[in-house]
């Protein structure tokens, strides 16, 4: 009899445990989250790169491009400080996430995208310190928030 009683408040406990976890939902428009950036020297003749590491949430699961004949849809923008004075470097071209393949999108996806970013276009611009702000585009033309990088110098 005592077992019985045991079990059943194990069972009861396992019940209340996983009666709480939330089911996840996201929204339809992609959001964007920081993790992590760092300059990293290749030793190469191109220079040093930045890898930039962002996790995303999207709802419907139509982030990442799924041909060539579908646009970039990671848009990177430079800013620098000169003189104390912030201006915008012409925009990183060329980034492309990826579509999301075999994954089950019911309630949305959500993961973690890592870019290397050649940085070499800005160095011959006399740039000492600068910041990245870069934002995604699904496919039903939804832009995500923005996210910048910390200010880092070259």
């Amino acid at each position: 009899m005592k077992s019985f009683v045991k079990v059943g408040i194990g069972m009861v406990f396992f019940a209340g445990l996983f009666a709480c976890q939330e089911d996840k939902s996201f929204s339809n428009i992609p959001e964007l989250f920081y993790r992590d950036f760092e300059i990293v020297e290749t030793g190469e003749e191109r220079g040093s790169i930045a890898i930039w590491s962002l996790g995303f949430t999207d709802g419907d699961g139509n982030i990442g491009v799924q041909n060539d004949r579908d646009s970039n849809n990671f848009i990177v923008t430079g800013y620098r400080y000169l003189n104390g004075v912030v201006t915008d470097l012409p925009p990183l071209e060329g980034y492309r996430i990826p579509a999301s393949e075999n994954v089950s999108s019911r309630n949305g996806i959500e993961g973690e995208f890592r870019f290397e970013l050649q940085l070499d276009p800005y160095r011959s611009g006399g740039v000492d310190s600068m910041y990245l702000v870069g934002y995604v585009i699904d496919r039903d033309l939804n832009r995500s928030n923005t996210i910048s990088t910390p200010i880092f110098l070259d």
